[in-house]
């Protein structure tokens, strides 16, 4: 459309004098003059015989722009704040929340090689961390927070280690491991050990953890520093509140170190090769730990006190006068009741199927046969039956008690598959030496026709070991 008013006036709808150069009313009203020349406009919006319409022009501020998106995040200590605010009965001053400030991870304390280690660990290699009840990846994420938190020497230790294992579990034993083990060893001994806080001795606690996963991942005859590690993490937690905790950040911690203590009895039972350790292995760094009740960790208790049992009747012929201690232990166990998700996941409440199994099966045959055989006998169809379509069992306890039952070849081709199966996994560790104790227990059935006692039978298999095998 053709305008003959300037371009100003026309938008003032007023009328324009059309004076050169420029328009006297845009003078007057001190306002540029657009000039008369030809204007193309689009129809207004309100024009209703029109397809296409002009955008309605506002003389408003133009809206502001931001140079970048920013989020407000949620967190846990939001919802916390948020859960006392809901509580009539909380006040502000009443809670013990503390708002801490964020500490940031420098990148140059790591240089390329150490910087893809850290990645394949939070990746991959966190999934062989042994642990029970937990997703192994939350632990790992525990892990790198409590390496990343700071620059001490328990941090730098906590690190070091998570790169010896990575390196570890993506190359196999060689020389980087090596060194960043011993990297990892000399930070922690150079750590402070008293008047320390229980972030801490948590971190102490972590760090041993991680060099006692580096010796499990490849058990061998000659990396038996496992138990020493352990050692110091009860150590530690012993002489620190957190055996006092219940709950909190570090429980998943504190059921880390439960785990591989617990076992270790297992493995302490039946291995004869006494060293300095031992003792010190099994002093109790629990007595003041009461743990969150759960499935998982009423089986460990059990699993304890099913050891605590059998040794202290150091598997006697006169078995009989403990027939109602043993069935009172029997009868706990058959009454886990597994946890549901979204409390426990399907592995989890798979493994507490089979350790019930495995203690009540580990418990007959070591107390002379005093529970009910028709009971043992329907426990190991049904483990058997479970074993079958699982595919893969990272928990060595169950595994190496049902092995040991494995009287066809079918059953005996059940067990060697599913070891083949699990090693696949990323998740795994060496399985070496529960496969050839499985297998020696095999022959040593073949060769006997009247049957051999089974706690000399797994005393004398297990004590063959060089080191004190974990079952973890």
């Amino acid at each position: 459309m053709t305008s003959r008013s300037c371009g100003t006036c026309r938008d003032r709808r007023i009328l324009c004098d059309r004076a050169l150069p420029t328009c006297k009313k845009c003078s007057q009203s001190n306002r540029i003059c657009q000039g008369y020349g030809l204007r193309l406009s689009w129809p207004k919006v309100s024009n209703t015989k029109r397809a296409a319409v002009g955008r309605p022009v506002h003389d408003k501020i133009p809206p502001r722009r931001w140079s970048r998106v920013q989020l407000v995040n949620t967190s846990t200590w939001d919802l916390e704040l948020h859960n006392h605010l809901q509580n009539a009965e909380s006040s502000i001053e009443s809670t013990q929340l503390i708002l801490r400030t964020p500490k940031f991870f420098r990148s140059a304390q790591l240089d390329v090689a150490d910087d893809c280690l850290l990645q394949y660990f939070q990746c991959t290699a966190s999934r062989c961390l042994t642990t029970f009840g937990y997703d192994p990846t939350d632990l790992g994420r525990l892990l790198m927070r409590m390496a990343l938190s700071d620059d001490s020497p328990t941090a730098v230790a906590i690190l070091r280690a998570i790169l010896a294992l990575s390196s570890l579990h993506r190359d196999g034993l060689q020389a980087q491991a090596g060194r960043l083990k011993i990297s990892a060893l000399r930070a922690l001994v150079a750590a402070p050990k008293t008047d320390i806080t229980p972030a801490e001795a948590a971190q102490h606690v972590a760090a041993g953890m991680l060099l006692c996963s580096f010796d499990i991942h490849q058990l061998a005859c000659t990396s038996g520093q496992w138990t020493r590690y352990l050692i110091g993490a009860k150590s530690i937690i012993k002489a620190s509140s957190l055996s006092k905790s219940q709950g909190g950040e570090f429980s998943l911690l504190m059921d880390w170190v439960y785990y591989h203590d617990v076992l270790s009895r297992f493995s302490m039972l039946h291995w004869h090769r006494r060293t300095s350790d031992m003792e010190s292995l099994s002093d109790d760094a629990w007595a003041e730990f009461s743990p969150t009740p759960s499935s998982y960790r009423t089986t460990l208790t059990l699993l304890s006190d099913v050891c605590n049992a059998i040794s202290t009747n150091k598997f006697t012929k006169g078995f009989e006068h403990c027939a109602t201690t043993m069935n009172m232990l029997a009868f706990r166990i058959r009454n886990i009741v597994p946890d549901t998700p979204p409390n426990a996941s399907s592995d989890t409440m798979t493994g507490v199927k089979l350790f019930q199994s495995a203690m009540l099966i580990y418990l007959n045959r070591t107390s002379g046969a005093l529970l009910d055989p028709a009971d043992t006998d329907e426990q190991i169809t049904k483990a058997f039956a479970t074993l079958s379509r699982l595919p893969s069992c990272e928990r060595q306890f169950p595994l190496f008690i049902l092995g040991c039952e494995a009287r066809t070849d079918d059953e005996r081709c059940t067990i060697l598959d599913l070891i083949s199966r699990t090693e696949k996994m990323a998740s795994s560790r060496s399985f070496f030496l529960v496969r050839k104790m499985i297998e020696a227990i095999w022959v040593q059935d073949d060769l006997s026709n009247k049957g051999i006692d089974y706690a000399a039978k797994l005393s004398a298999v297990i004590s063959c070991c060089a080191i004190l095998p974990s079952f973890v």
